[in-house]
């Protein structure tokens, strides 16, 4: 049973709130093709926009969206680019099931193909964007959705989702491929730390000007900018460090579920924090929220995909801190090649631990993702259920005995 039906929620949650469940019972029923069609697309959409953060609400979404115009309008514009070439790609050209689609599935890793894309060429490849450079956007929008269905079948007979491994596989081929055709300068680097800073947006980078550092910086933790980086790195996620679309992230995912939100966002700070240990100073990407959103989505992956309880608590902090130092061991790898870590640091860690969980007794994997409150009643009621079997059982053996 779905807790908005449970609980039943009067008129307007249960179109809005947590993963608005009468509205995708109202629209699935409508044809793409029919008037409805382009209020189908629209939730859908939305929905991917959203799903990044394992958040299933168009209004979530929307919210989002906001946020990205409102920190730079060209990375919501991409964002919105690549998420229509991905649905006609998922739909016409692979026929991918319609619930899926509906949900916004194969959608979230183009998403992040046009926000980080369009967040990180100019600081990365020191030149303004170009309409060959929105032609490789397009072209890694179809490869994410392609390698999408092709993980999500591979993964599916280990009971494991494909989290941003798409977008990570794609972004990075047309970043490689770019810098190939020469875009930009490829300097000659002994070590990450001599790469040039990203000026412009220190999102996911992790690199650092060394030669600016003195023994003071090493040293001193400006705190009042640690909690603003926890913050922020709500929303690196999509590449952009604005406070405003940070905030707007966190009331799109209290929408959606406060669980779920707070999980990722004690993930994000877990992960600011472990970057004081892990990186030397001066911390301007800590403070701008770039070592914060591996760990704030590593965070959200535990909660999400198993049923809540103390222990998953621990495993979602565990997970944020195994996320945070494998962007520690492979920002100097990724740094030879000029190239961020994006999100590979979260999918390694998630993946593994997931995996880890699912052979355990002692933890609940989620069947059928929704949102985290209904994961966790729908596992109350099957566990009352069966002990309730197990008595009349018992009271049964008992009389016949």
């Amino acid at each position: 049973m779905n807790l908005l039906e449970f609980l039943r929620y009067p008129g307007a949650l249960g179109w809005l709130a947590f993963d608005a469940a009468r509205l995708s019972h109202a629209l699935v029923d409508h044809r793409w093709l029919s008037p409805w069609g382009v209020l189908r697309l629209c939730d859908c959409l939305l929905r991917g926009v959203a799903q990044v953060v394992f958040v299933n609400n168009p209004l979530s979404g929307f919210l989002i969206l906001i946020g990205l115009f409102l920190a730079d309008v060209t990375v919501g514009g991409a964002t919105v680019f690549c998420i229509i070439i991905a649905f006609f790609v998922a739909k016409v050209l692979l026929d991918l099931p319609d619930g899926q689609i509906s949900a916004g599935l194969p959608l979230f890793s183009p998403v992040l193909v046009g926000s980080v894309t369009a967040s990180l060429f100019t600081p990365f490849f020191n030149s303004p964007i170009t309409p060959a450079v929105w032609g490789y956007m397009g072209v890694a929008a179809v490869f994410s959705v392609c390698v999408f269905a092709g993980l999500s079948h591979l993964l599916a007979s280990h009971n494991l989702p494909a989290y941003t491994l798409p977008f990570n596989i794609a972004t990075s081929l047309i970043f490689l491929g770019m810098r190939g055709a020469g875009y930009g300068a490829s300097p000659t680097v002994d070590t990450a730390t001599d790469l040039p800073p990203a000026t412009d947006s220190p999102a996911f980078d992790g690199l650092e000007n060394a030669s600016l550092v003195t023994p003071d910086d090493l040293v001193h933790v400006e705190w009042d900018k640690v909690c603003l980086g926890m913050l922020l790195s709500s929303g690196q996620v999509w590449a952009v460090e604005s406070v405003a679309c940070s905030a707007l992230v966190g009331v799109a995912m209290l929408l959606f579920s406060p669980l779920l939100t707070a999980a990722c966002f004690v993930g994000g700070a877990i992960g600011t924090l472990t970057a004081l240990v892990v990186s030397e100073g001066p911390y301007a990407a800590a403070y701008a929220g770039v070592w914060g959103y591996n760990g704030f989505l590593a965070g959200g992956a535990m909660l999400f995909f198993v049923v809540a309880s103390p222990r998953v608590l621990v495993l979602a902090v565990v997970n944020a801190l195994l996320a945070t130092f494998i962007q520690a061991a492979v920002v100097p790898v990724f740094g030879q090649n000029n190239l961020p870590v994006f999100t590979f640091p979260f999918c390694l860690a998630s993946l593994l631990l997931l995996a880890a969980v699912s052979s355990s007794s002692s933890f609940h994997r989620v069947a059928s993702p929704s949102f985290p409150e209904n994961h966790l009643l729908q596992h109350h009621q099957e566990s009352s259920a069966v002990h309730k079997r197990g008595r009349k059982e018992e009271t049964s053996a008992a009389m016949i005995a």
